[in-house]
C-alpha cells in the first residue's frame, strides 16, 4: 500500500515498519511557525502543492497528525469557490488528533472548520474517547477513537539496573494553563458548567463534559436535525468556549496540583523538567531535554517517572504513557478512565489517586527497586507489542474503509432535493417518527401540508405528541406494516432502533439494535389507515419511512397510495440490520414494479451499512 503522509515524527516510521510505501507531503505553513495557526491562505497553498505533487503518484489514502492534511484548492468558479484537496485527488484523508479539534484549527476559523468536519471523505481519529463521542454526538461524521502510542524506533530492551537509576522522581512536561493568570478576564457565565463538571467528577470519575452539559443539567440545546449550518456553528462554538474552563480546571486537578505538592514535599528529590513552572508557581525547574535520544534515555535513568495528563484530555492517555513504558522506564501516573483498557495497572504501571497516596507510593517504590524493575519490564513488553504507532496504523487500516462505498452518494441533501422535486404537498406521511426529528424537517419543507407522524412505542410517542403540538403535525400511535392488528415491538438499546423485526446476530449496529424489552403495539397498513381516516390516497404526495427494517412491509401495505404518491423517502440497508430485513436491491425491485425510479441515495452516519433513498414516481 502507498500512503501519503504529511510530515510528522511518527507516521512515516509506522508505515515503514509495516512495509508500506510512503509519499512525504508538506504541511501547511504559517509565519509564526505554529502549525495550528495555519490560516486559509496557508492551507490553500498547501493543498495546491499536494494536488500538484500527487498528480503523477497514486496513493491509497492520506494520513496526517492534527489535521495537517486538510488543504484547499480553488474551484472552477474562482474566488471563494474552494474544494478540499483530498477530494480533488479522489482519496480519503485520515487525521489523528492528539489535541482537541478546536485547538488544532486556531487559524482556520470555526465556521470553516465545522463545515469541513461534515465531510465523509475525512476520517477523524481522536485519541480521547470522551472527545470522540462528543464529536459523534454533535453529528460529525466518520469519527473513531484511536489512542496515542509510542513512535517506532530502536528501544533498549535490557532490564533496568537499579544501581544506575538516580533515586529521584522526575516529571517531564511544561506548565501550560494560562486560564487562571492574574490578568485573565473570563465571563462568569463561562465558569458554571466547568464548576459543575468538576463537582460531578468528584463522585463519577468517568463523567464527560458533554453529558454533564447537555444531558444532566441541560445548559445548552444539542444540535437538532433541522438546524441550519449557522445555528450548528453557533451551538458548537458556544459549547467549546465554555468548555475551556473545564479544560483549565482539569489541568489543575490532574496535573499542576501534584507537581506543586511533590516539589514542596520532596524538594530536589523531585526533578521537574519543562517550561513555565518557575514563572507560574515559582517552582525550580530544568530546561527541556535537548535531543530525542536524551529524552528516551532519561526515562531509564531515573527511579520513578511521574506521568500527569494535561487538561486537554477527559478520559484518554497522553503520549508519555507510551513513551515512558516503551523506553523501559518505571511509570507512576494519576488514574485516567482509559488506563485500564490499555495497561494492566499494578503489573505494568502504578497509579495513585490523591496527594497522600502519591507520596506513599513514591516512598514505597524508591525503597523497592526489584518491584520497580519488574513493573517497568512488563510495561515495556506491553507497549512494544501493542502500543506502537505501527499498531495504531494496523487498527486504522481495519477501521478506515478504503474500498468503494456500496453506492454513489448524492452530493445534495434529501431535503433540498425533495423541496425542488416535489415543491408542494397536500398530505405527507411520516412513518417511524420517533420524537419528531423528521417531522420538524418535513414541516420546514411543506409549511401548508397536513403531516401525520406514526410512532407506536408509548414512551417515545408521548415526546412526539408534545413536539407535534408546536409544529402543527398530527401524531398517530401506530406502527405501519403489511397487516392490521396487534403486534409486539422489540425495544432496543437505542430508542431510534425499536423494530417489529427480530434481532440479527452479528449485525454491524448490534450495540444499538440489541433487544432490551418488548411492548404491545397496534399495526396498520397505510392503505387501511387512509380509508378509515377519510384521506384520499391520491392526496398523499410524499411518504417518509424509517421503520427499522420493516420498510418493505410498510410499502406492501401502501399499494393504493403508491399508485399516485409523488415521492418516497426511505431508509435502505446494504447489510442485514434486523432478521429478514430487506436490502437496497429488494426495495429497488419493489419500487420499480410500483412505477418509481431511484433518484438518489444519501449517506447516513454508517455509510457502509445503510443510507436513505429518495424514489420518484415515473
Amino acid at each position: 500500500m502507498r500512503i501519503g503522509v504529511f510530515e510528522c515524527g511518527w507516521w512515516k516510521a509506522a508505515c515503514e515498519a509495516l512495509g508500506h510505501e510512503t509519499v512525504s507531503l508538506p504541511q501547511p505553513e504559517h509565519p509564526s511557525g505554529n502549525l495550528h495557526a495555519a490560516d486559509l491562505p496557508g492551507r490553500i497553498a498547501g493543498g495546491t502543492s499536494v494536488v500538484s505533487m500527487l498528480a503523477d503518484k497514486n496513493v491509497d489514502f492520506l494520513l496526517d497528525n492534527g489535521g495537517a492534511g486538510l488543504g484547499f484548492v480553488h474551484g472552477t468558479g474562482g474566488g471563494d469557490d474552494l474544494a478540499l484537496a483530498h477530494e480533488v485527488i479522489g482519496k480519503p484523508l485520515v487525521s489523528h488528533f492528539i489535541d482537541p479539534i478546536v485547538t488544532v484549527f486556531q487559524g482556520l476559523g470555526w465556521p470553516t472548520t465545522w463545515q469541513c468536519l461534515q465531510r465523509r471523505t475525512w476520517g477523524k481519529a481522536v485519541w480521547d474517547k470522551a472527545q470522540a463521542i462528543e464529536l459523534q454526538q454533535f453529528g460529525v461524521s466518520n469519527v473513531m477513537h484511536l489512542p496515542m502510542a509510542a513512535p517506532n524506533r530502536l528501544y533498549n530492551v535490557d532490564p533496568l539496573d537499579p544501581a544506575k537509576c538516580r533515586p529521584v522522581v522526575s516529571f517531564v512536561g511544561s506548565q501550560n494553563t494560562r486560564y487562571f493568570a492574574a490578568n485573565s478576564s473570563v465571563p462568569t457565565g463561562n465558569l458554571l458548567p466547568g464548576v459543575l463538571a468538576q463537582a460531578i467528577r468528584a463522585d463519577l470519575r468517568n463523567a464527560t463534559f458533554y453529558d454533564i452539559y447537555h444531558n444532566v443539567y441541560g445548559l445548552g440545546e444539542p444540535i437538532q436535525p433541522n438546524d441550519t449550518m449557522e445555528t450548528q456553528v453557533q451551538k458548537t462554538l458556544s459549547y467549546f468556549n465554555v468548555k475551556l474552563f473545564d479544560n483549565a480546571a482539569l489541568c489543575i486537578r490532574n496535573r499542576d496540583r501534584f507537581v506543586i505538592f511533590l516539589k514542596r514535599h520532596l524538594g530536589d528529590a523531585f526533578q521537574l523538567i519543562g517550561q513555565h513552572w518557575d514563572t507560574t508557581y515559582g517552582l525550580k525547574t530544568e530546561q527541556p531535554l535537548a535531543t530525542t535520544e536524551a529524552y528516551f534515555n532519561h526515562f531509564r535513568e531515573v527511579a520513578i517517572n511521574l506521568n500527569l495528563v494535561n487538561g486537554n484530555a477527559e478520559t484518554g492517555l497522553n503520549m508519555r504513557h507510551f513513551e515512558i513504558t516503551a523506553a523501559g522506564g518505571f511509570m507512576l501516573c494519576y488514574d485516567q478512565p482509559e488506563l485500564e483498557e490499555l495497561f494492566e495497572v499494578g503489573k505494568e504501571c502504578v497509579v495513585f489517586h490523591s496527594e497522600q497516596d502519591l507520596l506513599e507510593k513514591v516512598k514505597y517504590y524508591l525503597n523497592h527497586p526489584e518491584e520497580r524493575v519488574a513493573i517497568a519490564q512488563a510495561g515495556q513488553q506491553r507497549t512494544l507489542s501493542q502500543h506502537l504507532y505501527s499498531h495504531r496504523l494496523q487498527t486504522l487500516l481495519k477501521i478506515v474503509q478504503i474500498t468503494s462505498l456500496p453506492v454513489e452518494y448524492s452530493s445534495t441533501t434529501w431535503s433540498d432535493d425533495l423541496r425542488s422535486l416535489v415543491p408542494e404537498a397536500d398530505v405527507v406521511l411520516d412513518c417511524g417518527a420517533n420524537i419528531g426529528q423528521m417531522a420538524q424537517s418535513l414541516r420546514n419543507i411543506y409549511p401548508k401540508a397536513r403531516i401525520f407522524s406514526f410512532e407506536p412505542v408509548s414512551s417515545v410517542f408521548e415526546q412526539l405528541r408534545e413536539k407535534c403540538k408546536t409544529i402543527n403535525v398530527h401524531p398517530v400511535k401506530k406502527a405501519v406494516g403489511d397487516y392490521d392488528g396487534p403486534a409486539k415491538i422489540n425495544l432496543t438499546a437505542s430508542r431510534e432502533a425499536n423494530s417489529l423485526l427480530d434481532f440479527q446476530e452479528g449485525n454491524p449496529c448490534a450495540q444499538w439494535t440489541e433487544v432490551v424489552g418488548q411492548e404491545d403495539v397496534e399495526v396498520c397498513t397505510i392503505d387501511r389507515w387512509c380509508q378509515e381516516n377519510d384521506i384520499d390516497p391520491a392526496r398523499v404526495d410524499a411518504i417518509k419511512l424509517d421503520v427499522q427494517g420493516a420498510e418493505l412491509k410498510a410499502l406492501t401495505g401502501a399499494r393504493n397510495v403508491l399508485e399516485t404518491a409523488k415521492a418516497v423517502y426511505t431508509e435502505v440497508s446494504f447489510v442485514p440490520m434486523y432478521k429478514d430485513s430487506p436490502l437496497l436491491a429488494d426495495i429497488d425491485a419493489f419500487m420499480t414494479k410500483q412505477g418509481y425510479r431511484r433518484h438518489a441515495v444519501y449517506p447516513s452516519d454508517q455509510p457502509h451499512h445503510r443510507g436513505d433513498a429518495l424514489y420518484l414516481k415515473v
